[in-house]
């Protein structure tokens, strides 16, 4: 594809959801009609959106869980009590913010283990007892060691679709409750996904927000947790990590 025909995912995403102008959205058609590798990408992206539908759309029908309804009525009855402490501390946040988000995220409480295990191993932070360079031919050899190290039926999922090859997976034997690994992926434009693996070290949880440059999200049921990050937009991260949570199942 030329240059000038390149259109990020995101704007086509945007397209796709309806949230680009007329104008805006005449100019991304035209060029999707006139590139037929731009219009494979939106046909897979549609079609992405249409199995989410499909999986997720009837999850909206359903009512909350009682136990949810009580615990919001419990937090909507709690007084708010603002102290001067509290005040300084609003401003100090917000001074950080305006200084830096990274320093913001690190003057939160920790995060869950599994989170700081996964972050830490994307910065070589911790040793990994087994690395092993894959490329997009051995899904195989990944799999194997996967299931193996998680002691579980996992599959190393195939994010080809996404752009993203895999190319390396790493075997951590300290995490909690057994083994943790780390596969990664490599975009055509170098960007590398990492997607942390292990069992799950709080209540099932799905959570998405920023750290610096780095996306963060967590997807963690009863029976495995992961962990994925990249530098990317949050809809990107998004169908990234449906992609991934959905091909660990394959």
């Amino acid at each position: 594809m030329s240059e000038r025909s390149y259109i990020p995912d995101e704007r086509l995403h945007a397209l796709i959801d309806g949230e680009l102008t007329t104008c805006d959205s005449a100019d991304v058609e035209s060029a999707i009609a006139a590139d037929p590798v731009l219009s494979q990408r939106v046909a897979l992206f549609r079609a992405d959106k249409a199995r989410l539908a499909q999986m997720y759309g009837s999850i909206s029908e359903q009512p909350l869980p009682r136990e949810w309804i009580a615990m919001i009525d419990r937090e909507a009855r709690k007084p708010r009590v603002f102290s001067i402490e509290a005040i300084a501390g609003i401003a100090a946040a917000f001074m950080l913010v305006v200084g830096g988000t990274l320093v913001y995220r690190q003057e939160l409480p920790h995060e869950e283990p599994i989170v700081e295990e996964a972050l830490a191993a994307r910065n070589d932070a911790i040793p990994a007892r087994q690395t092993v360079t894959l490329n997009a031919t051995q899904a195989a050899v990944a799999t194997r060691t996967l299931a193996s190290a998680l002691g579980m039926h996992v599959s190393a999922p195939d994010l080809q679709r996404m752009g993203y090859n895999l190319v390396g997976l790493r075997v951590y034997a300290n995490a909690p409750a057994g083994k943790g690994v780390e596969l990664l992926y490599r975009h055509k434009d170098n960007r590398v996904f990492a997607l942390y693996l292990r069992r799950p070290s709080g209540a099932p949880r799905f959570d998405q927000y920023k750290q610096g440059k780095l996306r963060v999200c967590i997807w963690q049921d009863d029976v495995l947790g992961a962990v994925m990050t990249g530098e990317m937009s949050a809809a990107e991260m998004q169908r990234l990590a449906s992609l991934a949570y959905t091909g660990l199942e394959s």
